[in-house]
């Protein structure tokens, strides 16, 4: 067994030297270049099939690609970012609920946020400052048709301005809704 291992090895190593221009054992061997594959990306999963990239990319004017996603007890997250920046930011949050729009008003919905009409069943957005390192964010959450709270944040880059940038994110919560996935 041991001598027929030892035989297909060698054969192997032999028939991998024997391929390609410059085989013959008179001509050198051709330097190939190395041949670099990109992988292909994981297919979405949990909250990141509800992202629409051409979409995001024609609500906010920039190419996003998934970061990470993760799932935490019954909410599944999706983050996005440019391959090229770590902000602006894009995530989307998803958990199912009981909860009614009652519940949504009187638990949910932070302080200071405005509501956003013909999102869900009952929606917020809110916008909130700049930070150390960070521009402003601009948050969307919403109770959807089927049973489900989701929230969409963008934080933007320092000195990005979010006011500018809170209609277009509602927009795309309303296509994330649309899409209902």
């Amino acid at each position: 067994m041991r001598t027929t291992v030892m035989a297909l090895v060698a054969s192997g190593t032999l028939l991998a030297g024997c391929s390609g221009a410059g085989a013959s054992a008179h001509e050198p061997p051709e330097q190939a270049s190395p041949r670099v594959v990109s992988p292909s990306p994981p297919a979405p999963t949990g909250a990141c099939l509800l992202l629409d990239f051409p979409g995001i990319e024609q609500r906010l004017h920039v190419r996003m690609a998934v970061a990470g996603a993760a799932n935490h007890e019954k909410t599944s997250t999706c983050v996005a970012r440019p391959t090229e920046a770590a902000l602006p930011e894009l995530s989307v949050s998803v958990t199912p609920t009981k909860s009614d729009v009652a519940v949504f008003k009187d638990k949910m919905l932070p302080d200071g946020a405005k509501a956003v009409p013909a999102l869900g069943k009952v929606a917020y957005s809110q916008l909130k400052p700049a930070a150390t390192g960070r521009g402003p964010y601009v948050e969307v959450g919403w109770l959807a048709g089927n049973a489900r709270l989701l929230v969409l944040k963008v934080t933007l880059p320092e000195g990005g301005d979010g006011a500018a940038l809170l209609p277009d994110v509602v927009e795309l919560a309303k296509d994330i809704d649309r899409a209902g996935v």
